[in-house]
């Protein structure tokens, strides 16, 4: 029996003290995590009030458990976005689940990072300490970036309670595309075009043949690509019709059944199916080496997968037909693969699964959270030697 207790968290003060009483009975405590046998599970979804709203300094003061999609509305009724939620790929996940992991964001190409949207915030540590990270604005910040490296993905270091994020205006105008091409190399050659503009879409999504009649619910040949313009109107009506004229002599087909971005935030929680998101990162001009060599290391080990993700700017996820203990083989693989393109990893999959991290910051974490969480209490094991 796994015993857990769920624990229902709706202030910084109730959060402080069930941490130092987890402290002194060497309770595990867990957020965003599978709960350890005999700990808390903590709870988050009930702190979801929206603190402060400054239309003028395009910023909002959110607690944890505030979903995305409820903070992206209220913000489009003031005329405002959340460039991190302005799609559905995260709409799911609380602005807390958010930045643990990571700061996603699907429209970085033409946005930039998500981290780049969290100005700063105050976090509980599992000692029951709070610390006040980065300001209200940039210029405000000095010295070490700690925002970032408390966010850092799957950190598990500290639990953030307000998080300061930054908006951006709805656009005027926007326009969407939807289309299939029969190759990856046509997806790439789409791609070049794009990049050869002054001003990239606001988000490009890609799936191969194999991800997308399961991400799409849809039967389909070839490659798909969506993407979209925004913008003022005049700028999106020029673009479009370069875009329009280029696509008409490419070999691309508006799909059969428009779509959007899917909801990429339940994924993970999937049993039969491994999913693995934000781990791969290779460049564009690379991926058409990189897909050959995953089907052909995947196909090896008897497993069915594909990839899909955010071409343009490298971030490429995984979908494997099996369950995530029979996936180590194939990652590890694909992972070395990455590297040896030029890309990189960004540890989430050793993080969650192991082995354990091997990366410079190890050291620094590791003595960091022995020094704030001396019982090793929160997201028990995760960081470990």
């Amino acid at each position: 029996m796994n015993n857990t207790t769920a624990k229902k968290v709706t202030s910084t003060e109730q959060l402080q003290e069930l941490f130092r009483q987890a402290q002194a009975k060497k309770t595990p405590v867990s957020l965003y995590r599978k709960a350890q046998p005999g700990g808390i599970a903590l709870d988050f979804s009930e702190w979801n009030a929206i603190e402060a709203f400054d239309i003028d300094n395009l910023m909002v003061i959110v607690p944890p458990g505030t979903l995305l999609k409820e903070l992206n509305a209220i913000a489009a009724a003031k005329g405002l976005r959340f460039i991190p939620a302005d799609t559905p790929a995260y709409e799911n996940l609380s602005i807390g689940e958010w930045a643990y992991q990571g700061c996603p964001n699907p429209s970085a190409w033409k946005y930039g990072a998500g981290k780049h949207f969290l100005l700063g915030g105050n976090y509980v540590l599992p000692n029951g300490d709070t610390t006040p990270v980065g300001g209200s604005c940039i210029k405000n910040v000095t010295g070490y970036d700690f925002t970032r490296y408390l966010t850092g993905g799957y950190a598990d270091l500290a639990a953030g309670v307000r998080y300061i994020i930054k908006l951006m205006p709805q656009p005027a105008c926007r326009k969407r595309y939807d289309i299939t091409v029969p190759a990856l190399a046509n997806a790439i050659e789409l791609i070049n075009y794009l990049h050869s503009r002054p001003v990239p879409p606001a988000w490009l999504f890609w799936v191969d043949e194999t991800v997308g009649s399961r991400l799409f619910r849809q039967t389909h040949q070839g490659q798909r690509v969506l993407f979209e313009l925004d913008g003022n109107q005049a700028e999106v009506i020029d673009y479009a019709k370069e875009v329009d004229a280029y696509l008409a002599a490419a070999n691309s087909r508006p799909a059969a059944e428009p779509a959007t971005i899917p909801a990429l935030s339940g994924l993970e929680a999937s049993t039969d199916i491994f999913w693995l998101l934000d781990e791969l990162k290779v460049p564009y001009t690379a991926m058409d080496t990189f897909a050959a060599n995953t089907a052909k290391t995947i196909s090896e080990t008897g497993i069915a997968g594909g990839l899909f993700g955010q071409l343009a700017d490298g971030k490429i996820h995984l979908c494997l037909n099996c369950k995530k203990e029979a996936s180590k083989t194939v990652i590890a693989a694909l992972q070395a693969e990455a590297c040896k393109l030029g890309g990189a990893v960004s540890g989430k999959y050793n993080r969650l699964y192991g082995p354990q991290m091997c990366s410079p910051l190890t050291a620094l974490e590791l003595a960091f959270k022995q020094r704030i969480d001396p019982q090793q209490i929160f997201n028990q094991g995760v960081v470990s030697q």
